[in-house]
């Protein structure tokens, strides 16, 4: 009996999933606040010029800027790094290489970590950001 697509499907992002996380974990870790975080260069990279910035607020809502890409279309996810899992992936369509997007969501006391993909650029990557909670 053959499995149902959709299970190979899973199975298949799952597997691309876990081999992007076991490939960032070569990079250096990187101390950043829960403002602001630059892209950095992981063996992952390309090193086509493409970079990534993340910024999270202290409601978690998240601001993405992409720049200098070559493609037309950037499959994005975003990783909590805490848990090894991605919380949200999407595809985004670039303007003269770049790109923002914004979302929310996110929870306090995790870290996280934007990656994108297009066949222009390879794999690009943000540093990683701890989400502070702010309790009052």
């Amino acid at each position: 009996m053959k499995p149902s697509a959709k299970w190979r499907a899973w199975l298949l992002i799952a597997g691309v999933l876990w081999g992007l996380l076991a490939s960032m974990g070569l990079a250096a870790p990187a101390s950043a606040s829960s403002v602001a975080a630059t892209s950095s260069t992981s063996q992952a990279d390309r090193g086509r010029g493409a970079e990534l910035s993340l910024r999270i607020s202290g409601r978690g809502d998240y601001r993405l800027h992409g720049s200098d890409y070559e493609a037309k279309r950037v499959h994005i996810w975003i990783v909590n790094v805490s848990r090894n899992r991605a919380v949200n992936d999407y595809y985004v369509w670039t303007h003269r290489g770049d790109f923002t997007s914004h979302d929310g969501g996110l929870r306090c006391g995790r870290t996280y970590k934007a990656v994108s993909y297009s066949s222009g650029d390879g794999w690009v990557s943000s540093n990683k950001v701890r989400f502070q909670c702010d309790r009052r």
